[in-house]
């Protein structure tokens, strides 16, 4: 009787964003990436295991007989335990037979153990402090480690992280590894940006998938089905993996051969160096940080490379989120905003749809964690109007007011046929409601800030939305890359 093994690296996106120091964050990002992919393959390999399926932070493993597979159970959480401190893991197993168990529902029943063990967390408290020691500054854990040049004190946690980017460093040198390397300007609006973006509906693929699949099975085929469904399971997972890491690496291209004309509009980036910083790149899941300026294009060119990649014979789209912060605004609440700004793109897409949508939002002050209360107060005029038309659909050849390529030509005329005083008390007209913004744009004759594209909004307002609010909310904050 053999056995399948699930490990799990859980609350990733806590553990990379706990500090604000982008090289632990780096380094954070590098061992969730060994842990999930280079060290299991080695400890499995070592005790005669095979992997059957990776991505998303899970990896599931066979193993012939028990013994080899508590062998790796414990080779492998041992190391997580001495090397990686307060990386939470989760690991589980259960038996079966490749001839006689379908792989489908075995999966399925070893996911249903794994949230079952996490529920449950054994160890959830223990005392990490006596009070006698130095506090890590970035973790507030005791500290284990002082470094001699900085004088800062490292809890093995945050030590861990700084010593993974230490060992990984030249790989790193020609992307921003600090957030000043971002492009943050001084007496510029020195906003830096969280993008986080998540396939769609992959969920509902991999079912059908499954289902597919699931129809195959006679008493006589077992092992046949299971090894074509892992084949075509995998197959799936690589071709999302490969279309997600081609439009990353297509946005970095185009933001690279812009480094002389981005320096012209206001980014200080150095010689030599992206101002990017990838966090996540796993499979569907994408999180990095830019300059808020760029942020927003930055996604759109994200987006168009994506959308030319097919994965089970249908077309890629994502959802995205952009959380447009001060730089020291903490990372993981930026992070948390970004997760559920891209949570929000998505709900919005209509089910016959498949299309890719992107919403953002500037903190400007203290964010109270509730998106769903700023968008229906603070984003809504007096006569209880929309101000703004986000999420905006990013895929092509759709005829959505939202689109982003008609935000993009609001901005464009906005920034070059009205005088910003206009523009500004726009803003003021904009919130008392559609009679008042009407009023103000005949007055001032400011009809080209509609443009053409905008022929059915005299009023600046479209089916109880105004269509100029989001380009004027973001024109600081813009830099066009096409």
């Amino acid at each position: 009787m053999g056995f399948l093994n699930i490990l799990e690296v859980s609350r990733k996106q806590y553990y990379i964003f706990k500090s604000n120091k982008l090289k632990e964050n780096i380094g954070a990002s590098e061992i969730i990436a060994f842990v999930t992919e280079e060290l299991p393959q080695e400890i499995c390999k070592k005790h005669n295991g095979s992997i059957v399926s990776s991505g998303g932070g899970n990896v599931i493993f066979y193993f012939e007989n028990e013994d080899d597979n508590k062998n790796f159970t414990k080779e492998y959480s041992k190391y997580l335990l001495n090397e990686f401190p307060m990386l939470e893991f989760f690991i589980t197993s259960i038996e079966f037979d490749p001839c006689k168990s379908q792989i489908i529902g075995k999966i399925r029943e070893l996911y249903t153990k794994l949230e079952k063990k996490k529920a449950k967390r054994d160890q959830y408290s223990y005392i990490v402090d006596f009070g006698i020691t130095e506090k890590c500054s970035s973790t507030k854990l005791p500290a284990i480690k002082k470094d001699k040049n900085s004088k800062e004190f490292y809890s093995g946690e945050s030590w861990s992280k700084v010593k993974m980017y230490k060992d990984n460093e030249d790989k790193f040198k020609k992307y921003a590894i600090d957030i000043k390397d971002l492009g943050i300007s001084k007496n510029e609006k020195s906003y830096i940006a969280i993008t986080y973006i998540d396939g769609n509906r992959m969920g509902k693929r991999i079912k059908k998938l499954r289902d597919k699949y699931q129809e195959k099975y006679t008493e006589n085929n077992v092992k046949e089905v299971n090894d074509e469904y892992i084949k075509a399971f995998n197959d799936f997972s690589e071709e999302v993996k490969t279309a997600f890491e081609k439009a990353y690496d297509k946005m970095v291209e185009v933001v690279k051969s812009k480094s002389e004309y981005l320096i012209k509009s206001g980014l200080n980036i150095k010689e030599g160096v992206v101002p990017i910083r990838k966090i996540i790149l796993a499979g569907d899941d994408v999180c990095y940080i830019t300059d808020a300026r760029i942020a927003l294009e930055c996604a759109y060119i994200f987006i168009n490379e994506l959308e030319k990649h097919y994965a089970g014979g249908e077309k890629i789209t994502a959802g995205v989120g952009i959380a447009m912060v001060k730089e020291k605004y903490p990372f993981f609440k930026t992070y948390e905003l970004a997760e559920e700004l891209c949570k929000n793109a998505k709900s919005g897409i209509p089910d016959e749809a498949n299309e890719s949508r992107i919403d953002w939002h500037i903190v400007q002050g203290e964010y109270n964690n509730n998106l769903t209360e700023i968008r229906e107060v603070i984003y809504k005029t007096h006569d209880n109007k929309n101000l703004s038309l986000r999420p905006l659909v990013i895929s092509e050849n759709s005829n959505y007011i939202n689109q982003y390529i008609l935000f993009k030509k609001d901005i464009e005329n906005i920034q070059n046929k009205v005088p910003r005083s206009k523009v500004k008390g726009m803003l003021k007209e904009m919130k008392k409601g559609e009679q008042h913004l009407d009023t103000y744009i005949e007055i001032n004759q400011l009809y080209k800030a509609l443009g053409e594209h905008r022929i059915g909004a005299k009023t600046g307002f479209v089916d109880g939305k105004c269509v100029l609010f989001d380009a004027i909310e973001v024109m600081d904050y813009f830099i066009s890359l096409s």
